[in-house]
């Protein structure tokens, strides 16, 4: 029976290597970090939630009458109202 060659494309298993632990020049062993598991939210600057709820409101209205004039004073009142609050 004939040998078949061994596969050299990237469908070969990789062997997972560890990455050695870090030392300190003293040999003492440095402890790792924990990363927060996720960011603190950011917060959206002023015009841009403006600028989200006048979109949301032309989408409302299907495009029809109105103008982005009267969208964006809508949502200037919305989100000022939210956020006095």
């Amino acid at each position: 029976m004939p040998r078949v060659p061994k596969a050299t494309d990237s469908t070969t298993p990789k062997k997972r290597v560890r990455k050695p632990k870090a030392e300190a020049a003293d040999g003492t062993k440095v402890l790792e970090q924990a990363m927060p598991k996720s960011a603190p939210p950011r917060e959206v600057p002023l015009e841009e939630q403006i600028r989200i709820r006048a979109y949301e409101i032309y989408l409302q209205r299907g495009g029809d009458g109105g103008t982005p004039e009267q969208d964006w004073f809508q949502a200037v009142a919305e989100v000022h109202g939210q956020s006095i609050a």
